[in-house]
């Protein structure tokens, strides 16, 4: 019984572990694809005036 339910609290903490890594994870995808817009942004002159 001790073995079934160690079983089941690792599932359960690694489904944890994997849910908050998803969100950092998506957090800085989503930042890095912003990062890379503007940089495009600034390369092609639509958004000149922030470099002065």
């Amino acid at each position: 019984m001790m073995d079934i339910l160690a079983i089941f609290i690792a599932v359960v903490a690694i489904f944890f572990i994997l849910k908050i890594a998803f969100k950092v994870l998506k957090f800085v995808l989503m930042l890095g694809v912003v990062a890379l817009l503007l940089y495009y942004l600034m390369q092609f002159g639509f958004l000149s005036w922030l470099l002065f």
